[in-house]
């Protein structure tokens, strides 16, 4: 274990859902279990096994055939055990709303387990790139010395008060992803009757972690629309906003999203744009789009920036 790691008072754990790549977790010093992907008659663990590049390739060939899982009890033990025994005694283990995955039940299953280090698990309430701006929090205040107590306070008035909007694909899979427990992203209108009138949705992740769908609409600039004014009463109520971006496919499909945001109407600034991880692919489908944001005030832009958009040295 390296000095830099042994100063720190605690560890961070998380899974594939952040939307963050391997290479971002490990410069972070974030140890990750990864969700497992199902393509066919092969199954492939998140970020190590197969990339998003290579999900792109095989998403059309085995279209219908995906399916995504949690991690396994085993899959959680080992990774806490093996930071137990490096040396690290408490162990923060930050994962995706439980509305919409057991993660967090499976996690805690293990903990009992864990010998050598007390674990807690945070269920975030969230996914994708707002999951990771909580994660980002967790990881600036575990380098700046804080306790794994204060830390996680902290990122969870972050989580309490961030907000997520995104657009799936018209072919989003609805027993598969986000929104899972309470019937799929989708709504009452068929998976077949959306991708012929090229219907797309509006969904946005509750407060408790819920995943709900406020419009539809075959235009993406009338979402676009939408979404900004969403943002503005969200700015109004908690001032300057700092946001970050997730695609899945072309990232050129963002544009529509980020031209109602050239506004005067709020403040914001953009920390990050992130391609979304083969796990998230498979349930929202290649080529949507969302937007998380949160209160400056809990983070700002740069802070967030230099964890999900950190460069090798």
């Amino acid at each position: 274990m390296s000095s830099s790691t042994s100063n720190r008072k605690f560890a961070i754990v998380c899974d594939s859902a952040c939307d963050l790549p391997l290479s971002t977790l490990e410069r972070a010093g974030v140890a990750l279990v990864p969700l497992v992907v199902r393509m066919g008659h092969e199954q492939y663990r998140d970020c190590l096994d197969i990339d998003t590049p290579t999900f792109y390739r095989e998403y059309t060939k085995h279209r219908g055939q995906i399916n995504t899982y949690s991690p396994s009890e085993v899959d959680f033990l080992t990774v806490y055990q093996a930071l137990a025994e490096q040396g690290c005694e408490r162990i923060v283990s930050l994962h995706v709303s439980s509305q919409m995955r057991d993660v967090c039940e499976v996690a805690r299953s293990a903990v009992s387990k864990v010998q050598g280090a007390g674990v807690t698990v945070i269920d975030t309430h969230a996914a994708s790139v707002e999951y990771a701006l909580v994660l980002a929090r967790l990881v600036l205040d575990r380098n700046a010395g804080m306790d794994s107590y204060e830390a996680v306070e902290r990122a969870q008035a972050l989580s309490a008060a961030s907000r997520m909007l995104m657009v799936p694909t018209a072919d989003a899979n609805p027993s598969n992803g986000i929104g899972h427990k309470r019937g799929g992203i989708l709504g009452h209108m068929s998976q077949l009757q959306r991708r012929a009138l090229g219907v797309r949705g509006l969904v946005k992740i509750t407060p408790d972690g819920q995943a709900e769908e406020i419009t539809t609409s075959s235009d993406t600039s009338r979402l676009a629309g939408v979404l900004a004014r969403t943002l503005s009463r969200y700015s109004a109520k908690v001032g300057p906003i700092t946001y970050a971006e997730v695609y899945s496919g072309d990232p050129k499909v963002l544009q529509k999203l980020e031209k109602p945001l050239d506004t005067n109407e709020f403040e914001s600034a953009c920390a990050a744009r992130l391609r979304a991880n083969p796990s998230t692919c498979a349930q929202i489908g290649v080529g949507a789009v969302g937007i998380a944001c949160a209160p400056a005030s809990l983070i700002t832009a740069e802070e967030a920036s230099s964890i999900l958009q950190a460069r090798p040295a």
